[in-house]
């Protein structure tokens, strides 16, 4: 990407003299301590947090591509605090550490992922470049590509894209949240379930329904021949179980049955049923049916559960409502709390307050 620097014309990135060997790189990673996962918080070794090693990943990923200088070990300087914070003893040490270098006659700059894990704060952003900037130190943003510039080395265009990055972020990340709430708000009257829906049995000997279309043929034959409803329901039932439906649940899904047939396509059918299986298989996975009522914490698994209350409304009624896509069943399994209904919500904090 080119862009117009006064008469001449300049390429936005890393600068020459940043991959000529010698050059020095310092790595800058950042986290708010609301964006800790669960596991960033098994740990208080800012180095040791997933969230951040992705981050460190990422710049070591990006340098190599762009062949700059690897960062050091000693030189990455990493933590869990707000950006909007200018007294973050990390980011303090960087430009310690960046000011040591170059007093030393290092050619240096710094990394980072992005500009908004750089600062939040314009102004706060402003006066640590502006020092750097003298210095002969820009900031890189491996992401974007773009770098603030230094000292004879000016790069006012990236440095303005830099900042304004950076200083909008916030707003950005609120604008992402309030999407998110609608997206979640719409998915919800799409076609959400008040509770979670209808068993799908997923720890019974075999799938009720695989055994009820297998049956099939005993409805053809009289009783005394060994067929019937009454022995094509308990048939289904024992094949089964443990774990599986009752002869009373078959009279249901004979009805459900009848008025799926009636109601979809053949093509529309067999495509509910394969969505059906698949759902089925992924609740196998997480080892948890939210149609059972586990009073045993260690076997609630909370993915299932927001699982089932959003893809239950399509499960029972493929003529009504659409599925969930792959991307939004990801975003369900991944982001669970989200989609959980009030009881499910409380059930889960007080699991989780007892851990």
């Amino acid at each position: 990407m080119l862009c117009t620097e006064g008469e001449g014309m300049t390429k936005f990135g890393a600068s020459d003299w940043m991959k000529k060997k010698g050059t020095v790189v310092i790595a800058y990673t950042r986290i708010s301590d609301n964006q800790q996962s669960k596991d960033d918080k098994k740990t208080s070794d800012a180095k040791k947090k997933p969230a951040l090693r992705e981050q460190r990943k990422l710049i070591d990923d990006a340098l190599k591509a762009g062949g700059l200088p690897a960062v050091k070990d000693s030189n990455w300087f990493s933590e869990v605090q707000s950006g909007t914070n200018r007294d973050r003893a990390e980011w303090g040490n960087v430009m310690a550490r960046a000011r040591e270098l170059t007093h030393q006659g290092k050619r240096v700059f710094i990394a980072v992922k992005d500009p908004s894990r750089w600062a939040r704060n314009t102004r706060h952003s402003m006066v640590a470049i502006d020092r750097l900037h003298e210095m002969g130190i820009p900031v890189y943003a491996v992401r974007e590509g773009i770098q603030t510039g230094s000292v004879g080395d000016l790069h006012p265009t990236e440095e303005l894209l830099f900042v304004q990055l950076q200083g909008g972020a916030s707003f950005v990340s609120q604008e992402q949240k309030k999407k998110a709430d609608a997206s979640v708000s719409q998915s919800k009257e799409a076609g959400v379930m008040a509770s979670k829906g209808q068993s799908l049995f997923p720890f019974a000997r075999i799938d009720p329904l695989e055994a009820y279309i297998q049956q099939l043929p005993l409805l053809t034959l009289k009783a005394k021949e060994g067929g019937g409803k009454t022995a094509f329901k308990e048939t289904v039932a024992a094949m089964s179980q443990p774990n599986g439906i009752t002869a009373s649940g078959v009279t249901r899904m004979m009805e459900r049955e009848e008025r799926l047939l009636k109601v979809l396509s053949r093509a529309e059918y067999e495509e509910w049923r394969r969505y059906r299986t698949m759902v089925r298989d992924m609740l196998i996975e997480f080892g948890h049916d939210p149609f059972a009522n586990n009073t045993d914490a260690g076997k609630i698994d909370f993915r299932a559960v927001a699982l089932m209350r959003m893809v239950g409304r399509y499960l029972q009624e493929p003529d009504k409502y659409i599925q969930r896509t792959d991307d939004e069943i990801q975003d369900i399994v991944k982001n669970f709390k989200q989609f959980l209904g009030t009881k499910a919500l409380k059930r889960y904090a007080a699991i989780v307050g007892k851990r």
